[in-house]
Parts: structure tokens; C-alpha cells; sequence
């Protein structure tokens, strides 16, 4: 029996090949982007679910007038772990500095990150070489991931071999542990003990109960009661925190959803992959269904003469189910190649290193499940519903041919699922046009200063030895000083598009009722003028006043001006909590944007960095950007002489902004990829059942011609309904579109307006593409013979 249906299926399916070719093309192609959706959801989903204690895993979260933080006090640990006996173990993960690993004649410098003992009894990174459970006992011992310990040893068992870090401090290599999986919170190289953080004077002075900059993550007992638990903690703070300190809430959230609260933007990924392959999926389905019903038509007649032989109802739709089934196998066959070989490589690039796809039939089989059952589904419905249409035919009629139900109740149905198609395809390109307007604005908008013909040097080298470097760099100062090239220049810390994630709250002297958090960075002599951000009020910072530093001058931007109610700020006094120094506001700066226009513009303070002397990065602005080659030449030869582990490099400030946006950008190929895939499948559809119109009205056609109508005539036709159709879609799609793309721009604190022309753009290309579609097939059917039209039967 199976043989004869999957005869008859290769049979029909060959007969129908236009039809055949149609879902098959559009179904790979569209299996191919759901697969790559839902691995990445999927990837999302179980971001950090690869621990073994995963589920007794929390985080301490603090939360200081209503914002919440993953970070809190450094001492906390220790006193959790003496207080609260439900807490099994606990470690900090610390991001300090980078130390310089040296080896023979290697030397590398890699993400590192200080932690207790205890971390690799709490999470599960497995180990390739050495015991996790005993690696971290010993303060001189380092654990190195399989990459690092490749670079410096090869493929041998480095355990026991002796680096040197930052060319002073002997540590032992106790382990080595494989690459940690993309979606993990996670991400380092180097693993060293917590206890060398605390000899360094830097880390003690702010390792204590008032500063929040420690990731505090403990291993709770079995079946301990975290709500409980965490009820305890308002005690704890009362009891030890800092003064100024004890407003703030603790909380204990599951590991799980570290990146959650860490990267709110996640969840919009994970919602936006699986909307999109929902939407996708939508319209390969409606299509496969509607072709499918299409094609059914002319079996009328086979269908009811298995009916009159004594077929069931089952063994009909086992045909109809093996014919989809056939066209979903080879179509998904197709998919996972077209993923494996294209579509996911091509992910990776664009995702840049972020979440790397990958499909792995041991470790993935639950997309491969969600894919398959997905597949299995649509082969259902896809035979089901014309085996069912076919059935419910009068026999009588059926045998000969002819539709005894009223047909414009199967071409309503039919003709509601086009519009949804084209509805959905339609909102897809709204959304599109709607993200490139954005991505655009944020490029070209004024950010609040003169980002162009500006060009920074990376000049934190790892100098060899510090005083020739410094005393070299003086040398490099004066030259550029005097150069008829530069315009101005600044050493400093850090740049415009690297500010840090620092955070602090400051009163103004004499009011500690009024406190404003502030993020605080470096600032340095010039920096203000040679980014050319412009001030409302005194002054940037100078080496010519030495009250600069003896003052401690700080100065603020336009929002943190507004923030302390103030009209004008230069000469006042402010001071930080849990600290006696008292700063002086110099200057007041307009609002420029350090970060990405999808943020808000947050009170900024910049404290005085020092005299100039060279730093992280040396800031130059050209007179002509033309100039920028040969002064590029001429630093690297001088900085060459220079002992240092690294090589001098540098970046134009308006290619580094637009770094800034590259995800965005990244993002936005991706859905333009899967928008033209729902569009182009949508129009394949129509395709396909203009030609199956045309091949029914082929003796109509041939009269018409005959009786003097013209090609024009009988095109306009044959194409008047399905255009109608998308025109339908167009209303249908507007609103629902417009909705969307709001929800999608509100994310966005500096955001563009949905225009008209989003609209009457995304109807141009639609209906474009669908009359391209539409057209050519009714042109072919009215330019046919009409002698070989009127024999048709």
C-alpha cells in the first residue's frame, strides 16, 4: 500500500511540478530561516543553562531608589557566609586589571578574572587538564582556558609549569578548562585567586561597605527557602553597610537570569527571533496550503472515484499527508544544508562573535525536535485541508468533474489567507524601512561635538619600562605641539565612545538631602577643546591653573546641571557620600552623547586626570583629515623606540562611532534577509495560482482572443484579483504595522517619527514585486495560440 501512494505522490507531484518547485523552493529557503531563528531563541533561552547547580546558583542584586544593580559590596561575601548557614558556598567574580602573562619569549594579555576557591565548585566549566575542585587553593596558582595555554605550550599538559605575570610574580598553572560556550554569562581567559586583589592599595581603598562594584554569586543548600532567606538581608545591611549605604535593598535572583537583568535589551532578541520566524512560518504555511488547494482542484474526480471504490476518509488523507510529507522532507533536507553552509556561517559574521550559531544533534535536539514537529505540522495541515474540501464534494458531481459546492466560499477562504500573507510580508518591510530610518539617524545626528577630522592613537602599550616611556612621550607631546598639521590634541584615559560604566552619588556641599548619581570619569587637559564640546559655562581643564588639582576641579555636563536644580554651577561646591574630598565645579558643558543614541543623555561628571603626560589614548584633530597618513607614519616610528609589549594603533573617531551602531546594522541585514524571503515567497504563491487560473481559463482565454480582446485586456484579467488582494493586504497591514513599529522606536530614547513614506514605500515594493509576479504569468497565458486554446477541453 505505502508503495502505491508514494508512486502515485512522485506521480502527482511531477504532474504538478510548477506547483512542486514552488514549495519546495519556498519552504527550504523559509525552513532554513526559522531553523536559524530558533537555534538563536533556543540559544537565548538557555543562556548559562549548561551549569550543573544551575538551580541553586543566585546572584546578589542591589537596588538603590528603584534601580536595580548586579553588583554590590565587596565584604559582603564573607559575611553572608558566616551569618546564613542555608548558603552552602559563595564566590566574587572581579574584573580588576589584565596582568601580562610571559612565558619563554611569549608574552599575551587576555580577558581575566579574579574569583575565590570556591568558583569551579559552583559553576561548571569543565576542565581539560588538572583538578577544578583543588585548582584555586593556593594564591600563586592560575587556571587558563585551552586557547591561552594552546598559545604558550602547544598541545602539552601545562600543570605545574611556572608564568610570570607583569614580570615580577611566580604563578603555578593548576589547570586548564575547555572553551566556555557562547551563551554563557561568563566569558575569560584567565582565572586567578581573589586574594591578590587584596595587596593592591587601589582595591582596598574601595573594597569596602559602601562602594558597589563587586558580582557576588552564592551556591544555596538544597531545598533552602530563598524568599526567606533573602527577608534576612535588610538586617545584614542595617548591621554592617556604610552610612550612606544602608537606603539600598538586596536581593538574591537565579543565576539563570544574570544576563536578563544585565542586558535588558535580551529579551527583545529572544522575542523578536521568535515573532519573526512565527510570521515567516505563517506565510511559507499559508502558502504550501494554498497552492496545495490549488493544485487539488482538477481531483476532483480521482478523489471521488477512490470515494466509489470504497476508499475511507483516512486512506485519502494518507495520500494527500505522504504527498506534503514528501514535499517537507526534501524541503527541510534542503533547509538544514542551506542553514548549515550559508545561512549560519553568514549569522556568526554579523553577529560578530557575540552568540555563535552552531547545530549540534547531540547538544541542540531540542530545535531539531521544535524544526521536525514544526515540519510535521505544517505536512498536516498542508494535506488535510483540500483532502477535507475534496471529501465534502457531492459524489455524484465529483465523478464528473464538477464542483458542487459553491466555489466563491473556496476562493474566499483561499483569497483571506493571500491577504494574510501579504499583510504580515508587508509589516515585515514597514518594520525594515522603520529600523534603517533609525540606524541612520542615530549615524548622521548631532551627538555635541565635532567628531570629524579627529584621530586617535591607543597609546596604552604595556611599556616595558615606564619612566623612558613617560619621559618619551614628553618628547612626543612637545613635537605635536608644534606641528601645522594638528589643530589640538589630549592624552588621556579614555575616549568618547569608551566611557566608563562608573557610577557614584554627590551632593552639593552643605545639602546631603540632595543627592544625584552621577557617572564619573577621567578628564584631561585639552580634552574638552579638542573634541570641541562646546561649555555653557567656565572652563575645561588646564595645566596653566594649578588650583585645577588642589581644588580637585570636576566638571558637569547640562543634565547633571538640571539634575541638582541648578542655573548656574561654576564656583559650587559638591561632595561624594562616604568621602570627605570636596570637588569644585570649573565648568559646565552642553549635553553631548558618550554612548548610543538609544540612551539617554545621563548627569556626567569629569574629574581633573592630571598634567599632560601620555596616557591610554592620545586624541589628535587634524586640520584635514588628509594629513592623518603621514602623522600615523611618523608616531609609529617614533613610539617603535619605545620598549613596549604592544604595537601603537589607532582609529578615525567617526569609524569607531560607527562601530557604536554596527550590531544594529548587523541586526538590520538580518531582517532584510528574512523580509525579502517573505515577500518573494508570498509573490511565488501568487505566482503559482495566476498560472493555475490561467491553465483553467485556457478555453476562455482562447474565445476571448478570438472574439477581438486584447493581450492588455485579457491581462488586466487575469491579474485585476490578485492585485486587489494585495491591495487589501496594504490596508490591513498599515495599522497593524504602524503599531509595531512604534512598540519597536520606543526602545530608543532619541528616536525618528513613522513617516508616511515608510508606508508608501513598503506598498511600492510590495505590489511591485507582486505585479512582476502577476503580470508575467497573465502576459504568457494572453499571448498563447488561441487554435490551441479553443482545443482545450
Amino acid at each position: 500500500m505505502l508503495r502505491n501512494y508514494l508512486k502515485i505522490a512522485f506521480r502527482n507531484l511531477w504532474k504538478n511540478r510548477l506547483f512542486t518547485a514552488i514549495n519546495v523552493l519556498g519552504m527550504s529557503v523559509g525552513m532554513a530561516c526559522v531553523v536559524v531563528l530558533v537555534l538563536f531563541a533556543q540559544k537565548l533561552l538557555t543562556w548559562d543553562d549548561f551549569h550543573q547547580k544551575g538551580d541553586r546558583i543566585y546572584y546578589v542584586q542591589s537596588e538603590m531608589n528603584g534601580e536595580r544593580n548586579n553588583q554590590t559590596v565587596y565584604p559582603i561575601l564573607d559575611q553572608l557566609l558566616k551569618d546564613y548557614p542555608e548558603i552552602e558556598t559563595g564566590t566574587h567574580i572581579q574584573a580588576w586589571y589584565t596582568p601580562w602573562i610571559h612565558y619563554g619569549s611569549k608574552d599575551l594579555q587576555e580577558r581575566t578574572v579574579f574569583v575565590d576557591s570556591t568558583f569551579f565548585q559552583i559553576f561548571s566549566y569543565p576542565f581539560k587538564f588538572g583538578n577544578a575542585q583543588t585548582a584555586l587553593q593556593d594564591k600563586y596558582s592560575v587556571v587558563l582556558s585551552e586557547k591561552v595555554a594552546k598559545n604558550l605550550f602547544g598541545d602539552a599538559d601545562p600543570t605545574g609549569k611556572i608564568v610570570t605575570l607583569d614580570d615580577t610574580l611566580p604563578f603555578k598553572i593548576t589547570g586548564v578548562f575547555a572553551e566556555i560556550p557562547s551563551n554563557s554569562s561568563q566569558q575569560f581567559e584567565v582565572v586567578l585567586p581573589t586574594s591578590l586583589l587584596k595587596s593592591l592599595p587601589g582595591f582596598q581603598q574601595n573594597a569596602d561597605w559602601y562602594n558597589t562594584f563587586a558580582a557576588v554569586f552564592l551556591l544555596l543548600k538544597e531545598d533552602t527557602d530563598k524568599a526567606a532567606l533573602e527577608a534576612k538581608l535588610p538586617k545584614l545591611v542595617k548591621t554592617h553597610f556604610a552610612a550612606d549605604a544602608q537606603k539600598q535593598k538586596l536581593h538574591l535572583n537565579l543565576y539563570k537570569n544574570y544576563v536578563y537583568d544585565d542586558t535588558p535589551i535580551f529579551a527583545s532578541f529572544i522575542y523578536g527571533a521568535i515573532t519573526v520566524a512565527a510570521f515567516l512560518l505563517l506565510i511559507i504555511s499559508i502558502n504550501l496550503v494554498n497552492l496545495n488547494v490549488a493544485s487539488a482542484l482538477p481531483r476532483v474526480k480521482e478523489v471521488a472515484m477512490r470515494r466509489v471504490l470504497g476508499a475511507t476518509k483516512t486512506l485519502v488523507l494518507n495520500q494527500f499527508w505522504i504527498e506534503s510529507g514528501l514535499v517537507i522532507l526534501v524541503s527541510l533536507g534542503l533547509s538544514v544544508l542551506f542553514a548549515v553552509y550559508y545561512l549560519i556561517p553568514g549569522f556568526n559574521t554579523l553577529r560578530d562573535g557575540t552568540v555563535q550559531l552552531s547545530i549540534n544533534f547531540i547538544n541542540d535536539y531540542p530545535t531539531i525536535l521544535t524544526v521536525l514537529g514544526i515540519s510535521l505540522l505544517v505536512a498536516v495541515v498542508a494535506g488535510t485541508y483540500p483532502a477535507l474540501y475534496l471529501m465534502r464534494l457531492k459524489t455524484t458531481e465529483a465523478v464528473k468533474g464538477k464542483l458542487s459546492v459553491d466555489p466563491r466560499r473556496g476562493r474566499t477562504r483561499q483569497n483571506s489567507l493571500i491577504v494574510l500573507q501579504f499583510a504580515l510580508a508587508i509589516s515585515l518591510i514597514v518594520g525594515t524601512i522603520g529600523m534603517k530610518s533609525q540606524i541612520e539617524f542615530m549615524k548622521n545626528a548631532d551627538v555635541g561635538y565635532d567628531k570629524n577630522n579627529v584621530l586617535v592613537f591607543r597609546t596604552g602599550l604595556a611599556y616595558k619600562n615606564e619612566n623612558t616611556a613617560l619621559s618619551e612621550g614628553r618628547v612626543i607631546l612637545d613635537e605635536l605641539r608644534r606641528n601645522a598639521n594638528v589643530e589640538s590634541f589630549c592624552a588621556s584615559d579614555l575616549t568618547l565612545v569608551q566611557y566608563w560604566q562608573n557610577f557614584n552619588n554627590y551632593y552639593p556641599d552643605g545639602n546631603q538631602a540632595k543627592v544625584v548619581k552621577l557617572r564619573h570619569v577621567s578628564g584631561a587637559v585639552n580634552y574638552f577643546e579638542t573634541y570641541k564640546i562646546p561649555f555653557i559655562e567656565g572652563r575645561g581643564f588646564s595645566d596653566a591653573s594649578s588650583a585645577d588639582s588642589a581644588n580637585n576641579a570636576v566638571v558637569l555636563n547640562e543634565a547633571a546641571l538640571k539634575a541638582f536644580g541648578w542655573q548656574t554651577a561654576v564656583g559650587k561646591k559638591l561632595r561624594q557620600l562616604n568621602d570627605n574630598r570636596v570637588y569644585t565645579v570649573i565648568g559646565v558643558t552642553k549635553d553631548f552623547h558618550y554612548q548610543s543614541l538609544k540612551d539617554h543623555v545621563e548627569p556626567l561628571l569629569h574629574w581633573y586626570g592630571g598634567r599632560q603626560q601620555l596616557s591610554n589614548f592620545l586624541t589628535v584633530r587634524l586640520t584635514d583629515e588628509t594629513k592623518g597618513a603621514a602623522l600615523t607614519k611618523e608616531l609609529e616610528a617614533r613610539f617603535k623606540k619605545i620598549p613596549a609589549r604592544r604595537a601603537l594603533s589607532y582609529f578615525y573617531l567617526t569609524d569607531e562611532i560607527a562601530k557604536v551602531y554596527q550590531s544594529l546594522d548587523n541586526i538590520w541585514r538580518i531582517i532584510v534577509f528574512v523580509t525579502m524571503i517573505a515577500i518573494l515567497t508570498a509573490c511565488a504563491g501568487i505566482f503559482g495560482l495566476i498560472s493555475l487560473v490561467a491553465k483553467q481559463r485556457t478555453k476562455e482565454i482562447g474565445v476571448r482572443k478570438v472574439l477581438g480582446a486584447s493581450v492588455l485586456s485579457i491581462t488586466a484579467l487575469l491579474s485585476k484579483d490578485f492585485l486587489k488582494l494585495v491591495g487589501i493586504a496594504l490596508v490591513v497591514a498599515i495599522p497593524i504595522s504602524y503599531w509595531l513599529g512604534e512598540k519597536l522606536l520606543d526602545y530608543f530614547a532619541y528616536r525618528v517619527a513613522t513617516e508616511w513614506w515608510h508606508f508608501g514605500l513598503a506598498a511600492a515594493l510590495a505590489v511591485g514585486i507582486a505585479l512582476v509576479s502577476v503580470v508575467f504569468q497573465a502576459i504568457k497565458a494572453a499571448l498563447m495560440n488561441p487554435v490551441k486554446s479553443l482545443k482545450t477541453e
